[in-house]
């Protein structure tokens, strides 16, 4: 099991909830993400579990979510550590308010405000997208939609920066249910599905 993801997701356990938001828009977008609570292995300690996922060649990239939660987490600085020594990208994802010490701090964060996490989840999508998408190809980096009737189908996602472009025209995506026409709409800043 450890050598099937791609991203790894350190956070505290109080951060669950905004952790497996960013878990599904993952999903969607095909790239494997390793959630501890999502993929328990019964039987196993858990450190050795989560070493050995960070370990595999196939992770590229653990996000740690500095929020006021995780910077007081020893797993999550326990993670980072084994993160940095196994040579994984690192992306922080840092609370407004937060502040936080160590090798970290060199690098670029993400900035979260819990109270408008959208431009967080846009921020990963992102980071995800430049670091990993394009070294895996078009085909695992497409979008997983269900459209309203129920038709599960895989859409090609525009670039980032023809995304971006979307965003700062506030306009959203529109894909079209190959199968019954419908059309499904998807927030161009967080790639959820809009009612």
């Amino acid at each position: 099991m450890p050598d099937s993801f791609q991203v790894f997701l350190s956070h505290a356990e109080e951060d669950r909830r905004l952790v497996t938001r960013v878990w599904r828009v993952l999903r969607r977008l095909k790239v494997r993400s390793y959630m501890h609570e999502r993929y328990p292995n019964y039987g196993r300690d858990i450190p050795t579990a989560i070493r050995d996922v960070l370990e595999s060649e196939s992770c590229v990239m653990c996000i740690a979510f500095l929020t006021r939660n995780g910077i007081n987490s020893q797993w999550v600085q326990q993670e980072l550590g084994i993160a940095y020594a196994f040579g994984r990208i690192i992306i922080p994802v840092k609370q407004k308010e937060v502040e936080y010490k160590g090798f970290v701090q060199m690098v670029a964060a993400i900035p979260y405000q819990p109270r408008s996490p959208d431009g967080m989840v846009h921020g990963v999508i992102y980071a995800v997208r430049s670091h990993i998408i394009k070294t895996w190809g078009a085909v695992k980096g497409g979008l997983a939609l269900t459209c309203p009737s129920g038709h599960d189908h895989d859409y090609t996602l525009p670039s980032n920066t023809e995304i971006n472009r979307w965003i700062e025209s506030r306009k959203n995506i529109v894909f079209t249910c190959p199968k019954c026409k419908e059309k499904i709409r998807v927030s161009s800043r967080t790639l959820e599905i809009l009612p």
